[in-house]
């Protein structure tokens, strides 16, 4: 094989945990945030608004960004601007400022997470086989060192005007050798084409797809900590571990997803997969107690680990004259799933209780067990 190819599968995974790693350095240090700068729950929630709308519009515009520059140039420009947005937050002279930058972290996100998904593309369609799930485990990789750093720092009372800057530099110097060195030249399939051409249909079951994975994903991250503590009773030192079994089921699963895909198929898989999350779900909502629920997150990251890199993979082989905006489509509507997941579960929490809430989410499942013939791509499109 070509060393150049290998050395390419190689930087995008190092840029996908240096995505993972510059968004958990911010998560992991809100409380840290929220405190230097006197904010108020609610004036948090409209920082955490403006990442969600940086994010979102970013979203809208990454895929004709790509078409047009490739998604390597993509990806240096989104790890510049998700990495300025750390430092900014960090100093930040007031709270419009802090409103400001976390829009500004989201849009680098959303840039860097399009961008290095485009290239995975790029390179999975030049190795010939299946890889794309495997590159997704290094985000959750980055994401668990991130985070794991933050928590070390806060714990030795680092203050954060010192953390994300330092962390910062030493991110995007790593990222633009993985860029600049490793990432395939030259130009991407159909870059230059139009950029602004509709998506075909055979995209909208995929985004359906990814909708519903990045939904039941966003309901672990953010919910389930407050399930253990308020539906369990399970103590404060416990709470934390539901999203970390699900976080390193999730990394194990990704790094063996792309071989069983390649003898199984991807429908058969993404049928199995999802049986699983559906136990684990039923698991975490049937027996509220702490162990056993524990124990069915750890299997909804088992479960739903393989879903959202599957469905982009697809995406890139149903359009291959332009997969970066066919990735990008379906990168959107997964992230609104990511997205609307916590408010849904919110309103659905003060209606029916967060134990019904949390089953609905995992519920949509379904939806990815009956649309998973629609992720087979055609012949005519190989």
């Amino acid at each position: 094989m070509d060393p150049d190819l290998r050395k390419a599968r190689v930087g995008v995974c190092i840029v996908f945990a240096i995505c993972g790693a510059a968004f958990a350095t911010w998560a992991a240090r809100i409380p840290a945030v929220q405190e230097r700068l006197g904010l108020s729950t609610g004036e948090l929630g409209l920082g955490l608004f403006a990442l969600a709308a940086g994010s979102v519009i970013a979203l809208l515009a990454a895929g004709p960004l790509i078409v047009t520059i490739g998604s390597r140039a993509g990806a240096m420009i989104g790890a510049v601007v998700l990495c300025a947005g750390l430092p900014v937050i960090a100093f930040a002279p007031g709270k419009a400022w802090f409103v400001a930058a976390l829009f500004v972290l989201g849009v680098g996100n959303s840039v860097l997470d399009v961008s290095m998904n485009a290239h995975a593309a790029r390179v999975e369609q030049e190795y010939g086989r299946p890889i794309f799930a495997g590159f997704h485990a290094f985000w959750n990789i980055g994401g668990l060192v991130g985070s794991g750093a933050g928590a070390a720092l806060e714990a030795v009372h680092v203050p954060i005007t010192v953390h994300f800057p330092w962390a910062a530099v030493l991110l995007l110097a790593i990222g633009a050798f993985a860029t600049l060195r490793l990432f395939r030249t030259g130009p991407d399939q159909g870059q230059g084409a139009s950029a602004f051409a509709l998506p075909s249909k055979a995209l909208i079951p995929l985004g359906v797809i990814a909708f519903c994975g990045f939904l039941a994903e966003g309901t672990v991250n953010d919910w389930s900590a407050v399930y253990l503590s308020d539906v369990t009773a399970a103590p404060a030192a416990v709470t934390s571990l539901g999203y970390f079994a699900f976080s390193f089921a999730m990394i194990g699963v990704r790094l063996v997803a792309d071989r069983a895909t390649d003898r199984v198929g991807i429908v058969a898989l993404v049928r199995v997969v999802t049986v699983i999350t559906l136990a684990g779900f039923a698991l975490v909502t049937l027996v509220p107690v702490p162990a056993v629920a524990i124990i069915g997150f750890a299997v909804v990251g088992v479960g739903v680990s393989a879903v959202v890199p599957l469905a982009w993979s697809s995406a890139s082989r149903m359009e291959p004259h332009a997969p970066s905006r066919a990735v990008a489509a379906v990168a959107t509507c997964g992230y609104l799933g990511f997205l609307a997941g916590p408010v849904v579960i919110s309103v659905l929490e003060g209606a029916v209780g967060l134990r019904l809430a949390v089953a609905c989410a995992g519920a949509l499942m379904v939806l990815v067990y009956v649309l998973a013939p629609t992720m087979r791509v055609p012949v005519a499109a190989r």
